[in-house]
């Protein structure tokens, strides 16, 4: 009798570590499932963008980039580049820009399943900054809509970079602060108005205490005249909260032009 009660523990036990793996392996297998999509599938986004926008994309398993760009549809038909984030995450990128007021669809067809998205693109706006001028430009669809004047980066130290960027994050009332503290190239600003990033920490946003644009003042970011927290908002114009209601996240920001060597020297307005 005691060896058939040693047996029954025993048979007991190990139902239980048989219930407790189970349980484990399943709660092992809802966190890896969590983590990744079961299906490759498109992160989520915003529906109306730029015409610049870039889509994540996100797989189950480690894939290889060139099949995966076998994988993906887009219509209308248009030409498009696929980057690797990391094995299992990539970015897709239009090849120039998406077509102005479209409605974009997507979908990715792999053996582990299928996932589709779309998104409205804007109608072609973009922002064109002329460092040599100190100004910004405004297009729809290739219309001039509106120039501001603008301060950009000083050179050499904080010259504005150049080249074609997108609008990835946009923050209505921002909190700056960098360079070293204790010397002239420190700043920490509070209530930054209408800030709009688009490469690192170099953003376009609203400065009120800037009263002199047309010159570079700035650490790299593009400065713009604000109402807000302006101690004489009647003489300014809101050139920020302009273009803040004129852009989206994926607006192209094209940078050209030569940042002038003296600061000291104001430059001229463009026309508004």
């Amino acid at each position: 009798m005691r060896r058939h009660h040693n047996f029954k523990t025993i048979l007991l036990v190990a139902l239980m570590w048989g219930t407790m793996l189970t349980l484990t392996a399943s709660s092992l297998k809802s966190s890896v499932t969590t983590s990744f999509p079961r299906s490759p599938a498109f992160l989520p986004h915003l529906r109306r963008v730029g015409i610049d926008y870039p889509l994540l994309i996100q797989t189950p398993v480690p894939v290889n980039r060139r099949s995966l760009y076998h994988d993906i549809t887009l219509r209308p038909s248009q030409s498009f580049i696929l980057q690797r984030l990391s094995s299992r995450r990539f970015v897709l990128r239009p090849r120039g820009f998406w077509p102005s007021s479209t409605v974009m669809h997507f979908s990715l067809a792999t053996p582990e399943g299928i996932s589709k998205t779309l998104l409205n693109t804007d109608a072609g706006k973009v922002l064109k900054v002329n460092l040599s001028t100190q100004s910004l430009a405004a297009y729809t669809d290739g219309h001039l809509v509106r120039l501001m004047p603008i301060s950009s980066g000083t050179a050499p130290r904080w010259t504005t970079p150049k080249g074609v960027f997108y609008i990835y994050r946009r923050v209505l009332d921002d909190h700056m602060q960098g360079g070293i503290p204790g010397t002239q190239d420190h700043w920490n600003v509070k209530h930054v108005p209408y800030a709009q990033y688009i490469y690192g920490a170099v953003a376009i946003h609203g400065a009120w205490w800037n009263h002199h644009f047309g010159i570079p003042r700035s650490h790299g970011c593009i400065q713009l005249s604000t109402k807000l927290h302006n101690p004489d908002p009647a003489t300014v114009r809101d050139n920020a909260k302009w273009v803040w209601n004129f852009t989206d996240i994926g607006t192209p920001v094209i940078i050209s032009g030569q940042t002038p060597q003296d600061s000291a020297a104001v430059l001229p307005y463009p026309v508004e």
